[in-house]
């Protein structure tokens, strides 16, 4: 796979600790594993080390990933794929269009990939990626991507890929964290990536400027916890490996936080009256949240007073 470290090297808040936190056992052996990562089931390798969790399936003649970090990581990606020693990669599974999770699709299709996306990963990808400053933060622009990094297949609402013995469902799940989010089940394998649907190492990014909501966002978490079983192991987008207990304990925290900053809301509390208040503790109860809570709690007003005084477009 040819490297691009391109200019796409941003500073931004959705790099965080990755699988550092929570006492989970799979997740250790990942962090002890270096690049190669660990085969959590036949054939299915969870990589460490990237700037998201990645996921490869190994099939005779090539590999299948869903997501595949930043640009500037491409390097490490590659690093462990060749580690596999199973071929090429065949086919990239995009979870959604943030550059964290998708940064290296041009370097992957100019060695032959193709890419696979819901169809608004690649009308988002189509423009340039930007939100205002949020409670003195700045983020960088992220600039439009190449055609050649774009998705050349695109779902509306499901798809199921026959590879390396798995079947494998993509699902939709819309207006949740973005309007772009899939979820990608191993059904035989039993292996949910939730994307970034689901964080277990805190508070979750709602993209509301790009089509995301609270509402969306438990709602597709819903759907997830109805899709698998007690056995499932549960990859999130960023965090250890997770299961449907964690997932309902996520749940939980985010319809508490929607409900505690809507009674603010109504109260008729400003946004740094709603901050100020704290109204997410005690919800996130293992350890530290990698996203400061202050962001989730801004994140959520932004899209709950939306209807009551509509914030400026940035969707490009």
């Amino acid at each position: 796979m040819r490297s691009i470290l391109s200019s796409r090297r941003f500073g931004f808040v959705f790099v965080a600790l990755l699988l550092g936190l929570g006492p989970a056992v799979v997740a250790q052996e990942v962090t002890d594993a270096g690049s190669k990562g660990i085969e959590i089931a036949d054939g299915v390798h969870l990589l460490a080390g990237l700037a998201c969790n990645v996921i490869a399936v190994i099939a005779p003649d090539g590999v299948l990933i869903i997501d595949n970090g930043r640009a500037s990581g491409s390097e490490d990606l590659e690093k462990s794929i060749t580690e596999l020693d199973a071929g090429p990669v065949r086919i990239v599974l995009d979870t959604h269009f943030h550059f964290d999770h998708i940064g290296a699709n041009e370097a992957l299709a100019r060695d032959g990939a193709v890419i696979v996306a819901h169809e608004n990963v690649r009308r988002r990808m189509l423009a340039e990626w930007r939100v205002p400053d949020t409670l003195g933060i700045s983020y960088p622009t992220v600039a439009p991507y190449p055609e050649v990094a774009l998705p050349i297949l695109t779902i509306t609402d499901s798809l199921t890929v026959h590879f390396g013995g798995h079947e494998i469902e993509v699902r939709y799940l819309p207006s949740a964290h973005s309007d772009a989010d899939v979820a990608v089940f191993l059904r035989d394998a039993n292996i949910l990536h939730t994307g970034d649907l689901y964080l277990s190492n805190g508070f979750p990014i709602i993209d509301s400027y790009h089509g995301g909501t609270i509402d969306g966002l438990i709602a597709a978490v819903d759907a997830l916890i109805d899709l698998i079983d007690d056995d499932t192991k549960v990859v999130p987008g960023h965090g250890p490996v997770s299961n449907r207990r964690e997932l309902r304990e996520y749940r939980h925290m985010l319809a508490a936080g929607r409900d505690r900053i809507t009674a603010l809301i109504d109260e008729g509390k400003t946004l740094e009256e709603v901050v100020a208040a704290d109204p997410t503790a005690g919800l996130y109860r293992r350890g530290e949240s990698w996203l400061p809570p202050k962001l989730f709690v801004w994140m959520v007003y932004v899209d709950l007073t939306r209807s009551r005084s509509p914030a400026e477009d940035t969707s490009g």
